[in-house]
């Protein structure tokens, strides 16, 4: 028969456990023409390459918070293209210059890029815990980050 100083550690154990297994809620974004909302916040793009049919962005990327209070991203995180996913606090945003692709994580209240990844070739998909940018995995880290170590 189990005690109850022992059932409660067996609990905590399991609720910790639980709690680090987590993955990050990252969805995906339909930005549309360049300008959306993603919850409290809104996003704008730059200009779009063609305003019936925008395949990408020139930036710079301006997030405005609920109160007005607006940012804008590193101007170099530009030509923007899809897929674009948000968590509540951070983007993930795919960039191209010419064949070569580069992933940015940017901080949703500050703008900052929080990190970015090597610049690589192939479509980019984002599935539980694991971000895959042509032939490189990485795993997103429990702040929701992207590691620094692709695989």
């Amino acid at each position: 028969m189990l005690k109850p100083a022992r059932i409660a550690v067996a609990g905590l154990i399991f609720f910790a456990s639980t709690v680090t297994a987590e993955t990050c809620h990252y969805i995906l974004v339909k930005p549309g023409a360049g300008r959306f909302s993603a919850g409290k916040l809104t996003v704008d793009l730059g200009q779009a390459d063609d305003a019936a049919r925008p395949r990408a962005w020139q930036g710079p990327i301006t997030i405005t918070q609920s109160n007005g209070v607006s940012c804008t991203v590193d101007p170099t995180v530009g030509i923007i293209e899809q897929p674009i996913y948000r968590d509540g606090r951070h983007f993930l945003v795919v960039t191209y210059s010419g064949s070569n692709k580069i992933v940015y994580a940017i901080d949703a209240a500050s703008c900052h890029v929080l990190w970015h990844s090597q610049p690589f070739t192939g479509p980019v998909r984002l599935n539980l815990n694991k971000l895959q940018m042509g032939n490189q995995t990485t795993k997103i880290r429990s702040d929701c980050i992207p590691d620094s170590q692709a695989h």
